[in-house]
C-alpha cells in the first residue's frame, strides 16, 4: 500500500526538506520505501510517500526514525488504497505545474466517482498523475498536471462536480515535488498500476524534463 506521511517542521521547510534528502537511508527499511517528497504551496508541512509492505515497520519510521533524524512538531499519515498512476500523453504543453485535488463523496458513490476519475477523457493540457481512495480528511484523491489552476477547475466544474455523489473538491499547489525511488523502479511501479493494459506509443511512464525544468514533479 502507500502511505503518505506529513512532516510539520519545528524549524524552516527547507531545512527539513534538505534534512529529508540527507537521510533517506535512515528514513526507510526493507518494507518501506519512500517514493517522493512533495511539497503544497498552501501548507506548512512537506509529504514523503512511501510504498509500504509492513504497516508495523512503517509505524516504527514514524514514531522513532523520523522523530529522530527530522525532529518535527507532529505528523501526520494518510493511507492510499488502490492507487492508479496514468502516463502521460507525449503531446502534452511543456509549462506544466502540479496540483492535488482532493474529492468528498457521498458513501454509495465513491466507487462510480473514483471510476469516473480513472477513465475521463483528459485533454493534453488538464491530466492526472495518480489517483487513490485515501478515507480521512477526503475520499479520494489525485496528482493533475495542467497550465494553470483555472484550467483544472474549469476541467473539473465542467466534468466531475456534476457527477452523482460529489460533496466538495478541492484543488491545491503542489509547488515543489522530487522523486526520491529510483527511476527504474519508479517506472515499474507505475506501470503495475496503469489503468492502461498496453504501453501506447502516444503515452509516457517516466517523462522528461516538463515541469520547470524538473523531471521530479511529474509524479
Amino acid at each position: 500500500m502507500m502511505v503518505m506521511v506529513r512532516i510539520f517542521p519545528r524549524d524552516g521547510l527547507e531545512e527539513s526538506w534538505k534534512a529529508v534528502l540527507d537521510n533517506l537511508k535512515a528514513l526507510s527499511d526493507a518494507y518501506c520505501t519512500p517514493l517522493y517528497l512533495s511539497q503544497r504551496e498552501e501548507d506548512d508541512f512537506m509529504t514523503l510517500i512511501y510504498d509500504v509492505t509492513d504497516a508495523d515497520c512503517l509505524a516504527d519510521i514514524v514514531v522513532k526514525n523520523i522523530p529522530s533524524v527530522l525532529h518535527p512538531e507532529k505528523t501526520r499519515t494518510i493511507t492510499l488504497l488502490k492507487p492508479v498512476f496514468f502516463p502521460a500523453p507525449r503531446d502534452r504543453p511543456q509549462n506544466l505545474e502540479r496540483y492535488q485535488v482532493a474529492v468528498r463523496g457521498s458513501p454509495g458513490e465513491l466507487e462510480d466517482i473514483f471510476n469516473r476519475i480513472l477513465y475521463l477523457e483528459y485533454p493534453s493540457d488538464v491530466f492526472p498523475t495518480y489517483a487513490a481512495y485515501s478515507f480521512g480528511e477526503d475520499d479520494i484523491l489525485t496528482s493533475m498536471l495542467s497550465t494553470s489552476r483555472n484550467r483544472v477547475e474549469q476541467f473539473l466544474r465542467a466534468n466531475l462536480e456534476s457527477q452523482k455523489g460529489v460533496v466538495r473538491i478541492d484543488i491545491g499547489h503542489i509547488n515543489r515535488s522530487k522523486r526520491v525511488a529510483p527511476a527504474e523502479m519508479w517506472k515499474r511501479y507505475r506501470q503495475s498500476r496503469s489503468p492502461l493494459k498496453l504501453l501506447f506509443e502516444e503515452y509516457d511512464y517516466l517523462y522528461p524534463d516538463v515541469l520547470h525544468g524538473a523531471e521530479d514533479a511529474l509524479v
